[in-house]
């Protein structure tokens, strides 16, 4: 347990420190020279502003007005976006593989041809067609599913198109780690037992798969973030990356990203302690 906390609070450091380090990089540079001493200088005090966290202002227009708590609402809106895209792309990728796991092996080819081919395209390819099936859906039938100009949040879409990528992702690892565990004895064990087969991928072979799945899960997660980013710049969602765009200043930038990083540390902490314990097996990050 001892140990947990203590690796657990190593990374969550380390990773609050990089942030810092990565929001103080305008500081390094004095025009085209480099200024390690200016550098030095942001850093210290991009840690000062931390704990006048409560004074920061922004301007919006003429008008100022304090951070906290108006940086919140986006910042809510962009991780229910975010979180509900890995939930529904989790879900998703987990049936695709059963379904998949119970077909002969010429339905299986056809189902990884599928996937091949549809994770080799590229993020922005993939956002950029929704956002010409939303304009052509709007064409046939005068109904706008999404808004661009308007300020009201909206929900499904935005976590439908974000979970697309993901989804394939999800499926193609699942796969891979199913297909690896079926070949171990246990298996033939549980087969001469009189499991079947659905009994056998549900309860062991998931369980004992959630280790590999974790260890996969950490780059969807990053990868999704990172699509976030243009999901919200070309959907002009009203989100965190949007009122980063709007407010473009070191501060900002670094504040929105350390509580971005808050919650999706603590949702992977949990994943990991959650995968450890029913597979009963340390995951070493």
């Amino acid at each position: 347990m001892t140990r947990g906390i203590y690796r657990f609070s190593f990374k969550f450091l380390s990773a609050f420190v990089g942030i810092i380090l990565l929001g103080s990089l305008p500081g390094l540079f004095n025009g085209l020279s480099i200024n390690p001493a200016g550098y030095i200088e942001s850093v210290k005090g991009m840690f000062g502003t931390l704990f006048t966290i409560g004074e920061l202002k922004y301007r919006a227009g003429q008008e100022e007005y304090f951070l906290f708590p108006h940086i919140l609402e986006p910042l809510q809106y962009s991780l229910i976006v975010l979180l509900g895209a890995l939930l529904l792309a989790f879900i998703l990728g987990l049936f695709f593989t059963f379904i998949t796991m119970m077909l002969p092996r010429k339905g299986k080819k056809g189902f990884k041809l599928f996937a091949f081919l549809f994770e080799s395209l590229p993020d922005v390819f993939i956002i950029a067609l929704a956002q010409i099936g939303i304009i052509w859906f709007y064409k046939k039938t005068d109904i706008l599913l999404l808004d661009v100009a308007a300020y009201d949040k909206t929900y499904a879409l935005p976590i439908l198109i974000l979970a697309i990528l993901p989804t394939v992702f999800f499926y193609r690892i699942m796969l891979l780690v199913f297909e690896e565990e079926m070949q171990k004895q246990y298996i033939d064990l549980a087969k001469t037992k009189g499991l079947n087969r659905q009994v056998i991928l549900m309860v062991h072979v998931f369980r004992n798969t959630l280790i590999g799945i974790f260890y996969h899960s950490k780059s969807i997660i990053w990868f999704t973030l990172s699509n976030l980013f243009i999901l919200e710049y070309v959907f002009n969602l009203r989100g965190i990356v949007m009122f980063i765009f709007e407010h473009p200043t070191p501060e900002i930038f670094t504040i929105s990203f350390i509580l971005l990083f808050i919650p999706l540390f603590i949702l992977l902490a949990l994943w990991q302690l959650l995968a450890e314990k029913v597979s009963k097996e340390e995951a070493i990050v």
